[in-house]
């Protein structure tokens, strides 16, 4: 095969990858809404590191983990970037109320 035919495939690659990342992305998207109805936080590190973990074992190469790691660290800040845009909230969840007198426990870590 010529560049120009390895070229084409990567070109294909490329428009199914940007299909699925905005699949995905309106899947977090969903999820957002769902978190904020529920008054859950967006930013999950402990679901974050379970994403990256679980994409780095399943990562056949030649990629690196380190490679993998930070392309899905891009996603998952785009994904919470795109929940505070679409107004699901900050990243790091809903202010408590100062008025309140009685201490509030944070949902999402239990």
């Amino acid at each position: 095969m010529k560049i120009d035919d390895w070229r084409r495939k990567i070109d294909a690659i490329d428009t199914a990858m940007l299909h699925l990342l905005n699949l995905r992305t309106e899947l977090a998207l969903e999820v957002g809404r769902l978190k904020g109805e529920a008054g859950l936080v967006l930013r999950v590190p402990g679901r974050e590191r379970e994403i990256l973990d679980r994409m780095k074992a399943l990562n056949p190469g030649p990629l690196d983990g380190k490679a993998i790691e930070k392309i899905y660290q891009v996603i998952l800040d785009e994904s919470i970037r795109t929940q505070v845009k679409n107004g699901y909230g900050g990243a790091e969840g809903p202010k408590p109320d100062r008025r309140a007198r009685t201490k509030q426990r944070n949902p999402a870590a239990i």
